[in-house]
């Protein structure tokens, strides 16, 4: 240990009126802070901000580290996409409102603005934030800026049992909520008021006016997904536009071995189990796939599973790491995005191409004239599902 001597009227004396910070520099890690002694009467606090190494590195190079091009955390594939695929589309989400079509370039900058918006509002690295919500772009740009910012993500569906969510916000010590639309808050607002902790909530769809208030409990603060993206943005603007802005921070590579989420379990066999995966846990999966998926640029794949789902996400963030679209779809609007979408993948779990061959299968097995008509209806189908899109595109 070391030992550091008193400090006497006589030290200060003959000591020269600048500190460095070490050896007398004071990590306050509980609040992410640390206290740099510059002179007699002057004491500094810098906030420590985490950020993905190769997507941020323009931050990171300004601090004196050095920066590659190699993968550490999941959100450097948004850095290395934006470059290679810029103006291709990335993503197609055609069933919220409002439909939403993002290029490579525009998603790594709705993921940074995210990322900074959530450090506005004061998220701190190793913090845990809970996701609750269904598959969507925003839940993508969540997600990855929740990773972004050094966070810890926790999720789950927005289908979830009320006593199931609670319990996953509680151990997994959340400090934060974002959710998928006020109707699913509403749902779950009155246990969540009476036995959780939440510093402020983050609504990804929908708006605020819509959120019922418990009794005379006082509501947290509450954000829009366009406000954080709109505050991160003004942030950002200002620490590239004035050197002396980027003075009150410091800023730390988040490493390949710092956790990237916790993914809870179905709870079958009990209280949902969280499993903590790292970004090395997640960059192993996305490079795995190349070794299997011959996906090419602007491939374009169908995207219907939960998006706290394992592989549903490391499918996901390969696809982007590909230059393929990604065109979000759900089981009832399955069977017309086949036909309108004409994805070259699905991705899916056995239960539904199980479905999809059953009723091949019955379709083949039954007798000449029930096929007969099975499969016109089929082709009338197709032929309109296809005449209705040409008179979208047209119209």
């Amino acid at each position: 240990m070391l030992a550091i001597p008193p400090l006497t009227s006589s030290t200060f004396s003959s000591a020269p009126s600048l500190f460095f910070a070490a050896p007398y520099n004071l990590q306050l890690s509980s609040r992410r802070f640390r206290v740099f002694c510059q002179s007699q009467s002057k004491t500094e606090k810098v906030q420590i901000r985490r950020c993905s190494p190769f997507l941020e590195s323009s931050l990171l190079s300004g601090n004196g580290a050095v920066t590659s091009d190699e993968w550490k955390a999941v959100p450097d594939i948004w850095r290395s996409s934006s470059k290679k695929y810029g103006d291709k589309v990335a993503l197609v989400d055609p069933y919220h409102d409002p439909p939403t079509t993002m290029t490579y370039k525009q998603l790594e900058e709705a993921i940074l603005n995210f990322a900074e918006g959530l450090r506005i509002i004061g998220v701190r690295p190793d913090e845990k934030l809970a996701i609750f919500a269904d598959n969507s772009c925003r839940w993508l740009v969540a997600d990855q800026g929740m990773m972004a910012s050094g966070a810890i993500n926790v999720v789950r569906g927005s289908r979830s049992s009320i006593e199931e969510l609670l319990q996953i916000y509680g151990h997994s010590e959340s400090v934060a909520l974002a959710v998928d639309t006020p109707e699913m808050f509403n749902r779950i607002s009155k246990p969540f008021y009476s036995k959780a902790s939440m510093r402020f909530i983050i609504l990804l769809w929908g708006e605020k006016s819509s959120l019922v208030s418990e009794g005379n409990k006082e509501m947290p603060p509450v954000f829009t997904f366009m406000e954080v993206i709109e505050l991160g943005r003004e942030s950002r603007s200002s620490l590239f536009g004035s050197y002396d802005a980027k003075q009150h921070y410091v800023y730390e590579a988040i490493k390949s071995d710092d956790i990237a989420t916790l993914v809870y379990t179905s709870g079958t066999t009990g209280n949902p189990k969280g499993v903590v995966l790292t970004h090395q846990n997640l960059l192993h999966h996305i490079k795995s796939f190349w070794d299997i998926v011959p996906a090419e640029v602007g491939d374009r794949f169908l995207s219907m599973l939960p998006p706290w789902h394992a592989y549903e996400r490391a499918s996901e963030y390969f696809i982007f790491s590909c230059g393929a679209e990604q065109v979000y779809t759900t089981v009832r609007k399955l069977k017309n995005d086949l036909a309108h979408y004409q994805p070259h993948y699905l991705i899916s779990v056995p239960l539904v191409y199980e479905t999809l061959y059953r009723i091949q299968k019955q379709i083949s097995s039954s007798s000449l004239v029930r096929k007969l008509v099975a499969l016109t209806f089929i082709r009338i189908s197709l032929a309109f599902m296809e005449c209705k899109r040409i008179y979208e595109v047209w119209s």
